[in-house]
């Protein structure tokens, strides 16, 4: 299963359920979301975040809503390192390729004082150019 936030990459979520699902026997609850841009289906268990299955990831980075802006600007950054000096609140950066043998799950890649380093979901916001 992959877990997205809800409002990062592009999708346009829409609720797809009118009352939550699931809580019978012990099991959690969820909503069901579509995105209305590329149909990508998935459930919210927790708040913000959208669980995908594993077998659409390819559709879900490549959704024709999908930002095409490779700008972020750091709305925090609680990583704690010299590499993390520049990621102050404001900055703006551009996003760079996953370096290999790291993920790109759950945020971002750019360039930090001397290194990659990851921004996570949550730290940043795109900005549209």
């Amino acid at each position: 299963m992959i877990e997205v936030h809800m409002n990062e990459g592009g999708h346009q979520w829409e609720k797809t359920n009118l009352t939550t699902l699931g809580g019978d026997n012990g099991r959690s609850t969820y909503d069901t979301y579509r995105c209305t841009a590329c149909g990508l289906t998935g459930k919210m268990y927790h708040f913000n975040h959208i669980t995908v299955q594993e077998r659409s990831r390819k559709k879900l980075f490549s959704c024709p809503g999908m930002k095409k802006t490779r700008k972020i600007r750091i709305t925090c950054c609680r990583a704690v390192g010299s590499q993390f000096a520049n990621l102050t609140p404001d900055s703006i950066h551009e996003v760079i390729p996953t370096p290999p043998g790291n993920n790109g799950n759950n945020g971002v890649w750019v360039m930090g004082v001397g290194e990659p380093v990851k921004v996570l979901n949550g730290e940043f916001t795109y900005i549209n150019e």
